[in-house]
């Protein structure tokens, strides 16, 4: 009986699939709708007047974003404001369309973060985005996914170039990962052009794919899918003219094409000109047979970011995130062969918590969400898949610092091992470079290429016989190599393609300073009127800038800006700056108010409150795209997660300790050669010259003040000597002090020239490599306690 009533209810779901099948519209109907305005379910309201039949066989959730989480060195996906409200009342926004028989997709492009479909480096990367993406479609039972290559920035956050691999491989992944669910493709961007990898080929596993360009017709190449599955049509909703929309329905019925598309439908009756197509493509007039939706913009609320799993002990193992103080979490967890997710917390404090009870050598996924009030919660973010391994623990907590170009430091938590097996390679390569027998949980890299993309991962070795799996992979920048400076120097900038990327920032919170030097030769004339001087901007949602000018602003005053939840808070200087002149600028924000200060004087101030949201790449002399670049010179460019006070601005306009309390980035920009500005403080955030030469360096400078330093009176057993020393001998320090870690020496610029660490209370260093002059040198701590300083002088 039981063998009997399985074959019936599959008989049931073969004659469901067949009706939904003949239900279907030839074309087959694609509708995307921005749901940042618009509200999804109008896509269920527009019918065939004749048969009935809904006009539009799928609906696109436009969109989610592929995010970068820098300290994980991982893509994610990322749900704004309005997908968020979607997706987590799914029975609100999905369901009813999906009774109606339209398939529900979720449309996933890049967001300027160097994250895309086409640069993941390995398999293993392209395998952990696909989970995310099964794990979402799943979770909030969708149909599936559309991927759109746009925006990605590629090569931002130091995330590399496309390649050839990652797009057929992240298929490869996201069909094994999710059989039963649709893939489609929106044709443009970098995957175009690499749909082919070690013989096979992205359109076999590609259910459907269209042209990105509306109002045209160009039928995508996806080999070896065929016509019915491609849309050669783009229609814009009443933003494609009736004539041209007619044209395009001609031929995609005259040439056999299976799927029309159609973009951005509103909250608007758009029967008649929707009618224009369908009279064409079905032979019936559109009619509007349910009611039309509005929209209410969704409240912002993210999952939190680093998520990691350390103390993997074979039944045991630590879940880990970054943490909000106020939020809380709802965190589960499952073994990656279960449809079945276990709840582990609900509403939980802190950034932590362990799971017990788990099978040995299993593959365990496990997801978390942010509680931002009683009534508002994130949607889940899923971490990479773990094994919770034979007992030997999985390194972790990997981390990466001094990036002095050809070396860089790793370490990484210190587990139950006995020793530990390091691979590194750079991002390009396919070929590790294995280190044994390490016997402590740091390690030194050598003889590294400058401003280089590496990857890194350690293992765990326990016993001849037992070790763990291998972490996952960790980034790093290899940076520059520290120079001796020639003096003071700024940088100059053409307008036009000169610019600094600095990396990743994460600025957001409620205290903010940017300042430093400006000349600016000249201002934009073309619109919009920007001269970019330092920011991030992502988006409306997503940026902190100060620039020149905007459409509607005078060219040479300046603009703060910054996000506020869904949109910007722009405050204008009153003062129009001029030409050829030096201007020392500063921006601050303190939770109250946003101000201007021109040459240390306030120009202007509004009142702002709340969390401000900057988080992504810095660049110094551009945002958003190369129109808006800077002509003219910068210097001494500061980042502070902290509002200065105005007689702290009047007071450090030209130089400041690199160690200042709140001071997150230094570009004194005194290099005078190189592809590097570096950063003074401990931070590292180095500013990489695009498009820029040696040239590019200028002795046109604002100020021209040697760094002030007062020695420190050294303590009783402390000693450095000789000083001065000549060139070619050694300084000799001795240490009465066992928490000393490094010694530093910096030149008179606050440029890091050499770094020792400290493992016994005599240390040498010898000043063959340095040239004639007068040097800083620090003695610090483990947790960057300065213990004594001074200066010393190499004849």
């Amino acid at each position: 009986m039981k063998g009997k009533s399985i074959l019936i209810a599959l008989v049931l779901l073969i004659g469901q699939a067949t009706s939904l099948l003949r239900a279907q519209l030839n074309p087959l109907g694609i509708c995307y709708v921005e749901v940042n305005n618009s509200n999804i379910l109008n896509a269920g309201s527009y019918t065939l007047q004749n048969s009935n039949k809904q006009l539009f066989d799928v609906a696109i959730i436009f969109a989610a974003n592929i995010n970068y989480d820098v300290s994980k060195s991982r893509a994610y996906i990322s749900n704004n404001n309005n997908v968020t409200k979607v997706l987590n009342d799914v029975d609100t926004y999905v369901r009813p369309l999906q009774q109606k028989g339209i398939k529900v997709l979720l449309d996933i492009l890049g967001n300027h973060q160097g994250a895309g479909i086409c640069n993941f480096p390995t398999r293993e990367a392209a395998r952990d985005f696909a989970l995310q993406i099964a794990h979402t479609v799943y979770t909030y039972g969708l149909d599936g996914v559309d991927l759109d290559d746009e925006y990605a920035d590629y090569g931002n956050n130091a995330t590399g170039q496309p390649n050839n691999s990652s797009f057929v491989m992240l298929l490869q992944e996201l069909k094994a990962a999710m059989p039963d669910k649709l893939i489609t493709w929106y044709y443009i961007g970098p995957a175009t052009t690499r749909q082919a990898y070690n013989g096979d080929n992205a359109g076999n596993y590609i259910n459907y794919g269209w042209n990105a360009y509306y109002g045209t017709y160009n039928a995508p190449s996806i080999p070896p899918l065929a016509n019915s599955k491609i849309s050669a049509a783009a229609t814009w909703i009443q933003n494609t003219s009736a004539s041209t929309l007619s044209t395009l329905a001609t031929s995609t019925k005259n040439d056999g094409y299976g799927v029309f598309m159609w973009y951005d439908l509103k909250g608007t009756n758009a029967a008649s000109y929707l009618s224009t197509g369908s009279n064409i493509l079905y032979n019936e007039n559109t009619q509007l047979s349910g009611q039309l939706y509005t929209w209410t913009q969704g409240a912002s609320c993210d999952p939190p970011l680093g998520l990691e799993v350390t103390n993997v002990a074979g039944t045991s193992a630590k879940l880990n995130w970054t943490s909000n103080g106020s939020q809380t979490y709802n965190i589960d967890y499952k073994a990656a062969n279960s449809t079945t997710w276990i709840n582990l917390a609900t509403n939980y404090s802190g950034n932590n918590i362990n799971v017990n009870n788990l099978a040995l050598s299993t593959d365990y996924d496990w997801r978390i969400q942010s509680n931002c009030s009683s009534t508002l919660k994130s949607t889940y973010l899923f971490a990479p898949r773990f094994n919770s391994g034979s007992g030997c623990e999985i390194p972790a907590g990997l981390k990466s610092e001094n990036f002095l170009g050809t070396t860089t430091k790793l370490s990484w938590n210190a587990g139950s091992a006995t020793s530990y097996t390091l691979q590194y390679k750079t991002a390009a390569a396919t070929t590790w470079t294995t280190i044994q027998n390490i016997t402590t949980n740091t390690y030194n890299l050598q003889n590294l290429t400058e401003n280089t993309n590496y990857v890194w991962k350690v293992q765990g070795v326990c016993s001849a016989s037992t070790v763990s799996a291998y972490s996952a992979e960790a980034s790093f920048n290899s940076g520059f190599a520290p120079v001796q400076s020639p003096g003071p120097r700024s940088l100059s900038f053409n307008g036009s393609s000169h610019y600094l990327n600095a990396g990743q920032f994460n600025l957001s919170g409620n205290a903010l300073t940017f300042e430093g030097w400006v000349k600016v030769n000249a201002f934009k004339t073309a619109f919009p009127n920007i001269s970019s001087v330092i920011g991030i901007e992502v988006g409306d949602n997503n940026s902190a800038i100060l620039r020149f000018g905007d459409a509607g602003l005078t060219n040479n005053k300046l603009q703060f800006i910054l996000s506020f939840g869904s949109s910007q808070i722009k405050l204008n200087s009153n003062t129009g700056l001029n030409t050829n002149t030096w201007y020392h600028i500063a921006a601050t924000y303190d939770g109250t108010a946003m101000k201007i200060y021109i040459n240390g004087t306030l120009d202007a101030s509004a009142a702002a409150s709340g969390n401000f949201t900057a988080n992504g790449i810095l660049y110094l002399a551009r945002n958003y795209d190369n129109s808006r670049t800077l002509n003219g010179f910068l210097d001494e460019f500061r980042v502070w997660k902290k509002a200065l006070t105005a007689q702290e601005i009047m007071n450090d306009k030209c130089n400041i300790a690199s160690n200042s309390a709140g001071l997150e980035a230094n570009w004194k920009m005194d290099e005078g050669s190189g592809n590097g500005a570096l950063d003074a403080t401990s931070n590292t955030h180095f500013a990489t010259l695009i498009n820029m030469s040696n040239a590019n360096w200028t002795t046109d400078v604002p100020c021209n003040i040697s760094l002030s330093t007062k020695d420190n009176v050294l303590e009783k057993g402390n000693n450095v000597y000789p000083n001065p020393v000549k060139k070619g001998n050694d300084i000799h320090f001795v240490i009465n002090d066992r928490s000393a870690s490094e010694v530093s020496l910096y030149d008179l610029s606050g440029k890091l020239i050499k770094k020792q660490s400290v493992d016994k209370d005599k240390i040498t260093i010898n000043t063959q490599a340095l040239s004639s002059g007068t040097y800083i040198y620090k003695v610090e701590s483990k947790n960057d306690r300065i213990i004594f300083s001074g200066k010393i002088i190499v004849e």
